[in-house]
C-alpha cells in the first residue's frame, strides 16, 4: 500500500468511525439520567394509618430532580433510605396524603411552620416529566418506626423509577440540605422568624 492509498484508508476509517461513534453517542445520550438532590427533609410524630394507637416517625421531603439529558421522562415512583449508624434504613411510601391541604409542624421552640398548598405541591401529582433545563420539585413524604424520629442521619438514599421502570440513584448528605429560606420561596411554607429546623 503507498502512501496516498494509506492516506485514503485512514481517512475513511475515520469516518467510518466517527459515523459509528455518533451513532453510538446519540444512543447513550437519548437515555434519560436523572440528577438532583434531597432539598430539605423535615421529621415529625405521625399516627399509623391502620393502627391509631402506633406512632411512626414521619419524613416530609423536598425533592429538586433535573434531568442532564435532552429529553424527558416521567417518574412513577420515589423510593426513600437513610443511613444510620452505618446501616441502611427503608421507608415506606405515605399514600393518600394529598388528602391533607395543609401541613402543620411544631418547630423546636414551639412555632408553627405551614406548608401552604401541600396537596398541590406533592412532586407526584404535578404530573409532569422531568426534563432538560426544567426542574421538578415538591413533596413526597415517608415514614418510618418511632425511634427514627431523633436518630443521627448520615445519608439519604433517593431511587426515582421512572415510567420504563429504569432506577435513578440519587445520595444527598444532611449538610448538603438547602437554605430552609430558599425552601420557603420555593415551596410556600410559612417559617416563624425564629424557627430553626434541625434535620
Amino acid at each position: 500500500m503507498d502512501k496516498k492509498d494509506f492516506i485514503i484508508f485512514l481517512v475513511s476509517s475515520l469516518i467510518a468511525l466517527s459515523g459509528w461513534g455518533t451513532v453510538i453517542y446519540n444512543h447513550v445520550t437519548s437515555k434519560p439520567k436523572i440528577r438532583g438532590r434531597v432539598f430539605q427533609v423535615m421529621r415529625g410524630q405521625m399516627k399509623h394509618p391502620g393502627q391509631p394507637n402506633k406512632e411512626l416517625t414521619a419524613f416530609t421531603c423536598y425533592f429538586y430532580l433535573l434531568n442532564v439529558r435532552k429529553n424527558s421522562i416521567h417518574i412513577l415512583d420515589y423510593e426513600l433510605e437513610i443511613n444510620v449508624d452505618n446501616k441502611w434504613i427503608r421507608l415506606d411510601r405515605v399514600y393518600g396524603i394529598h388528602k391533607i391541604p395543609n401541613m402543620t409542624f411544631l418547630s423546636p421552640k414551639g412555632q408553627n411552620i405551614e406548608i401552604r398548598n401541600f396537596s398541590n405541591n406533592l412532586i407526584y401529582r404535578k404530573n409532569i416529566p422531568v426534563e432538560y433545563g426544567k426542574p421538578l420539585h415538591g413533596w413526597v413524604v415517608f415514614a418510618g418506626s418511632p425511634d427514627l424520629h431523633q436518630k443521627d442521619i448520615t445519608k439519604y438514599r433517593l431511587t426515582c423509577i421512572d415510567a420504563y421502570k429504569k432506577k435513578h440513584i440519587i445520595n444527598t448528605k444532611p449538610n448538603d440540605f438547602a437554605n430552609i429560606y430558599l425552601l420557603q420561596d420555593l415551596a410556600d411554607i410559612s417559617i416563624p422568624q425564629q424557627a430553626i429546623i434541625d434535620p
